[in-house]
């Protein structure tokens, strides 16, 4: 347009007329608002093609039902109509206002991403090989693909699929996704703000970094993130914190959010999956009294190792089988805890998917929460019926294992 102005002034000045006319000034946009709204709510990749669409995995584009009884819509009046792209997939319904992002500065974190955007590319053909940046879509794409590998890794681990859980009502346990009766919810937003809005008007707290919230009228699990927010994180880390936060919610809603699973549990793997994305950052909250090197908080098998090697340096499973505060979990609670998950799952997967749904398939609680306890207690039972491993036995195999794998440094 720029040079279109050198040519003929009064014919620019009337392009633009037009392209402020369908491009409106949203009130409340910023600088970080100007891609997405530059792109535009339609996908330049399916052009809304219903073939190209299914072979994406895109089932709708918004707007669309939300959570609570709530659309789109609704959240587009609370934060601004084209701020936020939508997508639905088979088992999420997306939102997205990430700007454009670049390429990683690292090879392993390039061929990483290279290999997403080449199974991409066989999905839709118009995503550009080598873009020179990803742009929104781009990423909603990658995002979606990434989300959908995310809930088969988790049908991998349970061994189930979609036909088991055909949808027989609204309720938990009733429903077709995981038992849930409605799709996982996640928004990825630029700005604090926009977090702070959502936390707000749709959840009632107070939040502008991330927060995992439960959407109780209508059941359903909604994860939410402001990249603004995660200080250090670039494209790799939001990518494996929103992998770790989304499968937190699988893990929790999988046959209904009646309960809290052992902490250890819970977070190992979470971790596990999510550090499958190479990445420099950590998704733990170091505790004051911790002391670990900035550029080797990500190197936890080497972190593990030197626990493990040493008595009354690493956390015996009895103390670990009693965590009931996420609050107080640090540094090595969440690399040890991931640490006994990768153990288990060398071990046996297919008992430890087998552990999972027995810890899901307690009763529901009646007049309250189920208790911490009772749910530890479950899982240290099923530790020794399936792996024969109680928990001083559990210490000794664990220790013997880290020290044989993990590297010294």
């Amino acid at each position: 347009m720029a040079r279109l102005l050198t040519v003929l002034g009064f014919c620019c000045w009337l392009l633009a007329s037009v392209v402020a006319q369908e491009t409106p000034k949203t009130p409340g946009t910023t600088k970080e608002d100007e891609d997405v709204l530059k792109i535009g709510p339609k996908d330049p990749y399916t052009g809304g093609d219903p073939d190209l669409m299914a072979a994406a995995g895109v089932v709708a584009y918004g707007p669309f039902p939300w959570a609570d009884f709530k659309t789109t819509a609704n959240v587009d009046t609370v934060l601004g109509e084209r701020r936020i792209l939508w997508m639905e997939t088979a088992h999420f319904r997306i939102g997205l206002s990430l700007k454009s992002a670049p390429w990683p500065e690292s090879s392993e974190k390039r061929k990483a991403l290279q290999e997403e955007i080449k199974l991409l590319r066989k999905k839709l053909p118009k995503v550009p090989e080598k873009p020179k940046k990803l742009d929104p879509w781009i990423r909603m794409h990658l995002y979606a693909q990434r989300l959908e590998a995310c809930y088969r890794d988790l049908q991998s681990l349970l061994g189930v699929t979609d036909a088991d859980f055909p949808a027989k009502g609204k309720n938990p346990r009733e429903g077709a996704y995981l038992g849930m009766p409605d799709k996982f919810l996640v928004l990825l937003f630029q700005k604090k703000a926009d977090l702070a809005r959502y936390a707000d008007r749709f959840c009632g707290m107070k939040d502008d970094t991330s927060l995992r919230w439960y959407h109780d009228k209508t059941f359903q699990l909604v994860f939410a993130v402001a990249a603004e927010g995660l200080e250090g994180f670039d494209e790799a880390g939001l990518h494996g914190h929103v992998i770790y936060a989304v499968m937190h919610n699988l893990v929790n809603g999988y046959n209904g959010f009646y309960y809290q699973l052992p902490l250890w549990f819970d977070e190992g793997l979470a971790h596990w999956y999510s550090r499958k994305v190479p990445s420099d950052v950590v998704n733990v909250q170091i505790l004051d009294s911790e002391a670990v090197a900035e550029d080797k908080q990500s190197n936890w098998p080497v972190k593990v190792r030197r626990r493990a090697q040493h008595e009354g340096a690493f956390f015996p499973f009895e103390t670990m089988a009693k965590w009931d505060k996420f609050a107080e979990m640090g540094y090595h609670a969440h690399s040890q805890s991931w640490s006994r998950i990768d153990y288990l799952m060398q071990l046996d997967r297919e008992k430890l998917g087998l552990m999972l749904r027995k810890l899901k398939d307690l009763p529901p609680p009646v007049g309250g929460e189920k208790p911490a306890g009772e749910v530890a207690v479950m899982a240290q039972k099923l530790l020794i019926e399936l792996f024969e491993l109680d928990a001083a036995t559990f210490d000794q195999k664990w220790r013997e294992w880290v020290l044989k794998t993990y590297p010294k440094k």
